[in-house]
């Protein structure tokens, strides 16, 4: 289970965090967020992405899979593996568009993949579904914690 603490965040409050290294898509991707009134982030550099999850809370997190220094994969599996960082919902956003790849995205804790280019349609509805499944483990939680408290 996600370790989403005590966050509750309407999905209209919600904060993406877009992270490719290069300023074209980033552009891109901002704008086709903002079009669809989303708060976004945005960093060309996984480490950098890496220090913004451990002091801001993100609900989404939108990852090219080829990066220098740290690739996307490499960093999906540092953020599944570490509580601090929230469990935002990670979408890999990738020109790779073999199974294996989409495969080994989510073996390595990714809860969505996208192939480039993406369609500002098909990015909104994905990111909505993130969000309403976040919405939902985030209930259970808060159903979770009345009820250990009921019993006090």
């Amino acid at each position: 289970m996600r370790n989403i603490g005590s966050h509750p965040s309407p999905i209209e409050s919600s904060r993406i965090l877009i992270i490719d290294d290069s300023p074209i898509e980033l552009f891109r991707m901002e704008a086709l967020l903002k079009g669809h009134h989303f708060e976004t982030l945005c960093c060309n550099d996984p480490n950098e992405a890496l220090q913004i999850l451990l002091v801001e809370h993100i609900d989404i997190v939108l990852c090219d899979w080829q990066m220098p220094k740290l690739s996307g994969l490499e960093l999906c599996q540092t953020i599944s593996q570490s509580p601090a960082m929230g469990a935002p919902y990670f979408i890999m956003l990738t020109g790779r568009k073999e199974r294996a790849d989409m495969i080994a995205a989510m073996d390595a804790g990714a809860d969505d993949f996208i192939c480039k280019p993406a369609a500002s349609e098909e990015l909104r509805a994905r990111i909505q579904a993130g969000l309403r499944r976040l919405d939902r483990e985030r209930s259970m939680i808060v159903c979770q914690e009345k009820l250990l408290h009921f019993g006090e």
